[in-house]
């Protein structure tokens, strides 16, 4: 839905103030911070992607995703017994087989998710790509964190932007498709919103900020202007990204 893109504006300066505002809200206390800490490490991605990545620091990984938090605190909170583990471990494609290995040795379902699609510059040809994530699906990854090609961004080319992710979506089977948007690299807000969009529209499971490996990475304006992107494709279609 090219007509979606076109008519994106972005008021930068309102979104910078808004920013500022979230920064000087209220902070919630006692047993109140104590859920949402717990609730934030629910939501984490325990990642390593060094090249010197070993199968036992991949091991060691896993097993701090199946205990994130020391005992005698989940036992002061009362919450020894719920279960509490990060979402996925996240690993480069050639240490998906590791994570799964040293997971199912645990005893434990944590997804093992993996960078693909020429992460984290996604300057690889489209082919290379598709061909990263099944075989990282096939090495048992039950999330893909793709990440766009910036150029198409910069230079506009919406329509092959939504072609390469809905190709990439296509290769991920059923494993979900995190998509990494660069935003650092993406050169205003505007273009934000409107990877976001086409990101969203390609089939995306999730939107991601950054690599974690750009200049800037994840800042409150960028996820202010993504998360309004994903309320106003959630009013167009129904579907919650």
């Amino acid at each position: 839905e090219l007509g979606w893109i076109s008519k994106v504006y972005v008021n930068r300066p309102a979104v910078v103030k808004h920013a500022e505002e979230i920064k000087r809200w209220r902070r919630v206390k006692g047993n109140w911070q104590a859920a949402w800490l717990l609730k934030a490490v629910s939501c984490i991605d325990l990642t390593t992607l060094s090249g010197d990545d070993t199968p036992s620091n991949v091991h060691r990984l896993c097993f701090k995703a199946k205990h994130p938090i020391r005992e005698d605190l989940l036992k002061a909170l009362d919450m020894h017994d719920k279960g509490i583990t990060v979402a996925a471990v996240c690993v480069y494609p050639a240490r998906v087989t590791d994570a799964v290995n040293a997971l199912k040795a645990a005893g434990c379902n944590i997804p093992v998710a993996s960078v693909a699609a020429g992460f984290p510059s996604g300057q690889t040809p489209l082919e290379t790509k598709l061909a990263e994530i099944k075989l990282a699906v096939e090495y048992g990854a039950r999330e893909i964190d793709i990440v766009i090609s910036r150029s198409l961004v910069l230079t506009g080319q919406w329509e092959g932007l939504y072609e390469e992710i809905r190709q990439c979506r296509q290769a991920c089977g059923d494993a979900h498709m995190k998509t990494i948007l660069a935003t650092g690299e993406l050169g205003s807000l505007a273009n934000v919103y409107k990877a976001s969009m086409i990101a969203m529209m390609a089939g995306s499971d999730f939107i991601k900020t950054s690599t974690g490996k750009e200049v800037e990475n994840a800042t409150f304006p960028v996820g202010i202007v993504m998360m309004r992107a994903i309320q106003e494709f959630y009013w167009q279609t129904g579907n919650k990204v």
